[in-house]
């Protein structure tokens, strides 16, 4: 799966190719790390165009630290937390941004956990952001806009249905990263 992310980052191959890698390499194990990675990713190329690689710096960092995880002895566990149903209707309307240093550790607890695994991954080669695909899009913005909405419509109408399940819900599946014993 790392081969495949990094010759997609290197515009070796393009969105296609790298959906059904990620899609048989997921398919093919039960390592957690790989399918979490896959269900990462997924949010970062699109399905009905073929096009190259398509990110922005944040991003591009973003996919250093998931090859980071695929490359490393860490591992994805998932923990259900608990959530009052108060809880679930303060986050849905007063959702927080999270900071900049949230961002730039994500999907690791915390910058040393970040800094740990890194350290021990001695063959660990990030890649630099190419400067050329800052600009890149895979539709034009006028098309973008466009296809929102039909979703926007589909939100409206389901939306008391999405009310009702988030204030039923009182618990979710959070990721959390373990290190490897030293």
């Amino acid at each position: 799966m790392s081969k495949a992310i990094r010759d997609y980052m290197a515009e070796g191959i393009g969105a296609f190719e790298l959906a059904d890698s990620l899609h048989s390499t997921a398919r093919a194990t039960q390592d957690a790390n790989v399918k979490f990675v896959h269900n990462l990713m997924w949010f970062h190329y699109d399905d009905c165009k073929d096009h190259k690689v398509v990110a922005s710096k944040r991003e591009w960092d973003y996919f250093n630290r998931l090859l980071l995880l695929l490359e490393s002895e860490a591992e994805v566990d998932f923990v259900r937390t608990h959530n009052t149903w108060r809880a679930e209707w303060r986050s849905l309307f007063h959702r927080e941004k999270p900071s900049a240093a949230e961002l730039a550790i994500t999907p690791f607890p915390s910058i040393s956990s970040l800094a740990t695994l890194r350290r021990s991954v001695k063959q660990f080669a990030r890649s630099r952001y190419p400067r050329h695909i800052a600009g890149r899009r895979i539709r034009n913005v006028f098309v973008e806009k466009v296809l929102w909405i039909p979703w926007t419509v589909v939100w409206l109408l389901c939306c008391p249905f999405v009310l009702a399940v988030r204030m039923l819900r009182r618990s979710h599946l959070e990721p959390q990263i373990k290190l490897p014993r030293q």
